[in-house]
């Protein structure tokens, strides 16, 4: 070869090409491509270990078996420490090498080819410590991972698949997904998954074929599995989850599923336990109802014994309590939830059997409602609705007292953040100045509905009004004293 040829072809070459001659490997051609490998420095008649100390250890034994032996060398992703300027510290830099032995008038030389790779090798550590995570996740998995490909074989499991199968990891894959699940329908069918008469009602089957076929997403699928594991058949509940995944134009389907049998199993014992509870309280309810009543009969009774007048109306009274606690206990039977009542459906009935039972004409007392919709629980329901029917009771029995008509106004809101307001107003005669309680200083009343109002955490005021308004307010949501 001809040193004209030679030097023709460094100096056009892309490639970092470096002539060395000697025993100490003296640089005797470069080409404009060295710049990168030690920018800013003079190379020519320097010796490889004065232009790159850092990397001669590495380059001069490789240097001199190629020289000795005279045989070409060649090194792929190789580390050498150099400068990116002359400034900055030495770095490790990867480079594919070549060592070529050229002989020239007794005199070997070697051509040393570099082409640096680094940002190639970081790229490809990067995508190697990514893969890494990425097997590791899926490996690691919480939840059984299959992919399905589009021949509607299982191609890949995890880990938790294989055990969830109970089979090696060899044994799934190649298989369609019933067998692959241990599912008895498709065992037991030699045609195999999806050609059972069961596998029509398949949702697990639906849901990976509409992901092949339409790309679509599918999550928190429930499948009931009928399967076979060591022998034993059992049924499993299966949550699915199905992606479809694009792959060199074609498609494919990651199916991740959970094992949940043991949490539905305990939820349908959850949910019969309180479906048990819950017809066990409405007879509770039921009960308590029917023993008000028959207490109320018997209180209607001694008050159709009684001949005292006085006596008499004491226990009318006492029976149209206890019916009003009756009627609570009657609308929580009747309720979906038993530990609160819609407060203005229970008000009205209350108010109308109360109109029917004290107004001796009823035609003669109009009868007003405004009732907000809110709910109590019966620890206020029951205290609140005795409140109203010892107010509505004084109102029937004075308010009206030489009067040919009246009427009466009821309402039930929030009157404030936190705050429930009951009242009731007539337009009667009214009431003295010292009894505006709205009942008897000395009654029977009266102490029920201070109790009841220390009960609820409450006050009872009497407000201006053409006759008579009394107002109960009484923070919502306190649980009874």
């Amino acid at each position: 070869m001809k040193i004209s040829i030679l030097e023709l072809v460094i100096r056009n070459s892309p490639t970092a090409i470096v002539l060395l001659r000697g025993p100490d490997f003296v640089i005797e051609m470069v080409n404009p491509a060295c710049e990168a490998l030690s920018p800013g420095e003079h190379m020519l008649g320097r010796t490889v270990a004065d232009v790159w100390p850092e990397a001669a250890p590495l380059l001069i034994p490789l240097l001199r078996i190629v020289r000795e032996a005279g045989m070409a060398y060649h090194a792929a992703g190789q580390p050498v420490p150099l400068h990116r300027d002359p400034h900055s510290p030495a770095e490790e830099r990867y480079f594919d090498f070549s060592y070529i032995p050229l002989e020239q008038a007794g005199d070997m030389r070697v051509l040393m080819a570099a082409s640096e790779v680094t940002a190639h090798k970081r790229l490809e550590a990067k995508l190697q410590a990514a893969w890494a995570e990425l097997v590791a996740i899926h490996a690691n998995a919480p939840v059984a991972l299959f992919v399905i490909d589009d021949q509607y074989r299982v191609e890949k499991v995890n880990d938790l698949a294989a055990r969830f199968a109970g089979k090696a990891t060899a044994d799934i894959v190649g298989r369609q997904p019933g067998g692959a699940f241990g599912c008895r329908s498709a065992l037991a069918d030699p045609t195999g998954c999806g050609k059972g008469p069961a596998c029509a009602y398949c949702a697990i089957r639906a849901a990976v074929i509409d992901s092949l076929t339409n790309g679509a997403h599918h999550e928190g699928v429930e499948a009931w599995v009928p399967r076979f594991v060591d022998g034993a058949r059992v049924e499993a509940c299966l949550l699915i989850s199905t992606s479809p995944m694009e792959f060199h134009q074609a498609r494919k389907v990651l199916v991740c599923a959970q094992d949940i049998s043991e949490q539905k199993r305990t939820q349908h014992a959850l949910e019969s336990a309180l479906a048990e509870k819950t017809i066990l309280l409405k007879e509770i309810h039921h009960r308590v109802k029917n023993n008000l009543a028959v207490v109320s009969s018997l209180l209607s009774m001694k008050a159709d014994a009684v001949a005292n007048p006085t006596a008499k109306q004491a226990l009318l009274q006492s029976q149209q309590r206890v019916c009003s606690m009756a009627l609570i206990h009657e609308h929580l039977y009747g309720n979906e939830r038993l530990d609160r009542i819609n407060f203005a459906e229970y008000a009205t009935q209350l108010v109308q059997r109360l109109h029917a039972a004290l107004a001796s004409e009823p035609d003669r007392i109009a009868i007003e409602l405004a009732l907000d919709p809110i709910e109590l629980a019966i620890e206020q329901a029951v205290p609140c609705g005795l409140i109203l029917n010892e107010l509505l009771t004084n109102a029937f029995k004075y308010a009206f007292l030489g009067r040919e008509r009246g009427r009466i106004a009821v309402s039930f809101r929030e009157s404030a953040p936190g705050i429930h307001e009951l009242s009731v107003a007539d337009d009667g005669v009214g009431i003295p100045a010292d009894r505006r309680d709205g009942t008897d200083g000395n009654s029977l009343g009266l102490r029920i509905v201070e109790v009841l109002t220390s009960q609820l955490d409450g006050t009872l005021r009497h407000e201006p009004a053409s006759g008579t308004r009394l107002v109960l307010r009484f923070p919502a949501g306190r649980v009874c004293r």
